[in-house]
């Protein structure tokens, strides 16, 4: 058996994950658990100036799980895990997504709820722990409720976020709106990035039936830093899709002060994105008007269609 658990979020991470992972990995310790916050990719801007504002090193990065005793937060499809996750020991999961393909061979703890971030479940599990939230874990799980929900702004936000970002934002000091918009900031950096970089920096792998699809997401405050270089950006989907045997490959442009995406799409499964989207694409491009998250208005009617 493993001496220690990884507590680690999925490929392409983000904020919400990288956060959960080292809040619960801190809950767990606090139980006596030897935990270990890990991640399974880079950090990315905004993910790297939270870990900076509230001074917290950055989770192990874990390349290879095999063998290894795992707790998932923030997903539970295998496309979306860790290198080796098939052959390691999952022994809890903790999610706010559809429910995947992620089996064991027992039972575990599986807490998965539709609220707008993991991190919102993570502040629930601490009070049902009766464990303290200290500031700069208030920090960590206020970053990642914020980012994942657009500021209370997507349309995945409940009541109960609502509520649990006050209370994080209190102990943390912090007016969440003012900090929401730093974040806001840092997510919609590009800098430098090429086309292929913009392309899955945010990237999530699904399988719907028995079609293998790709659906990336680049949530700006400029969407024309993408948009004016769309023939590139198009290049680079047509790459990976054509790597990784994609029926399709979807990428939003989601622009944040305007709440609504560009779509771009690359592959064979056009006809069926438009029919599940609702949208006609021309010259391989469609705009979704109020459509800004990926896990509520584009994953269910995508997979709806292709099955």
């Amino acid at each position: 058996m493993p001496e220690s658990t990884y507590v680690i979020g999925h490929q392409q991470p983000d904020t919400d994950t990288i956060c959960s992972a080292l809040a619960y990995a801190g809950l767990k310790q606090a139980q006596g658990t030897d935990a270990i916050a890990a991640r399974a990719g880079e950090l990315n801007p905004e993910t790297q100036f939270v870990l900076e504002r509230w001074n917290v090193e950055s989770p192990t990065l874990l390349e290879d799980a095999d063998g290894e005793q795992l707790i998932l937060v923030d997903h539970n499809e295998y496309s979306q895990t860790v290198s080796g996750a098939r052959d390691a020991e999952v022994v809890e999961v903790v999610d706010h997504h559809r429910i995947g393909d992620v089996k064991t061979s027992g039972p575990i703890f599986f807490r998965t709820e539709p609220v707008g971030s993991t991190a919102t479940i993570l502040t629930e599990l601490y009070d049902e722990a009766d464990e303290e939230i200290d500031s700069q874990t208030a920090g960590l799980l206020l970053s990642g409720l914020l980012s994942d929900t657009v500021v209370l702004r997507s349309p995945t936000t409940t009541e109960r976020d609502r509520v649990v970002a006050d209370r994080l934002a209190d102990i943390a000091g912090v007016d969440y709106e003012e900090y929401g918009k730093e974040l806001l900031q840092r997510k919609s950096q590009l800098g430098e990035k090429s086309p292929r970089e913009m392309v899955v920096g945010d990237f999530k792998e699904f399988e719907f039936g028995s079609e293998l699809v790709g659906i990336g997401q680049v949530e700006t405050v400029e969407p024309d830093v993408v948009l004016e270089q769309r023939e590139e950006v198009l290049a680079a989907m047509d790459d990976v899709t054509a790597e990784r045997e994609y029926t399709v490959f979807l990428l939003l442009v989601t622009d944040l002060l305007e709440e609504d995406s560009t779509a771009l799409v690359a592959g064979d499964g056009v006809d069926t994105v438009e029919a599940g989207l609702d949208a006609t694409f021309s010259d391989r491009e469609a705009f979704l008007p109020g459509v800004m998250s990926r896990k509520k208005q584009v994953v269910p009617p995508l997979e709806d269609a292709f099955n």
